[in-house]
């Protein structure tokens, strides 16, 4: 959450590496902070997680994060 709060792309490659994380709650959040960052790169990132997510939450929140970039 606080690299999405920072803002700042340089966190992009971490926050998509977040994107497989074990803990669904940490996906939810990259995804967050992705939509808050913004961009090409931070769509795209969520585009390719949308297709493997599982969760119905953390696709929830790729939804609404794609809706707001």
């Amino acid at each position: 959450m606080a690299l999405g709060n920072i803002g700042d792309p340089v966190a992009l490659p971490a926050l998509n590496r977040m994107l497989n994380h074990p803990e669904s709650m940490v996906r939810s959040h990259a995804a967050w902070a992705l939509g808050r960052i913004g961009g090409h790169e931070a769509r795209q990132c969520l585009r390719v997680a949308q297709q493997t997510e599982r969760e119905t939450e953390v696709l929830g929140e790729i939804e609404r994060t794609l809706e707001m970039i």
